[in-house]
């Protein structure tokens, strides 16, 4: 399945409210899931590893968890071992 790198601007979040956003990422049922989220409250910022089966899928998703991304990547590739390897 496809993975996504989504960007998020977490500033006007507490930390509490940031932990609830992450808990909910991570045990959102459906068509995506949440692998994995790092957050700096410093900058003020979440970076979100997800798997998707479509664009439209994390789309909807985001829209969903009233998330606007900054940026969202599809990830092709990965290192594995040292090298460079299809996701």
């Amino acid at each position: 399945m496809p993975k996504y790198i989504g960007v998020y601007t977490t500033a006007c979040l507490t930390r509490k409210q940031l932990e609830n956003l992450v808990r909910q990422l991570l045990t959102a049922d459906g068509e995506v899931r949440c692998e994995k989220a790092y957050a700096s409250t410093t900058a003020g910022q979440l970076i979100c590893i997800f798997e998707a089966a479509s664009k439209e899928a994390m789309d909807a998703f985001q829209k969903q968890q009233g998330l606007v991304p900054e940026h969202l990547w599809r990830i092709d590739l990965e290192s594995r071992d040292g090298e460079m390897a299809n996701v």
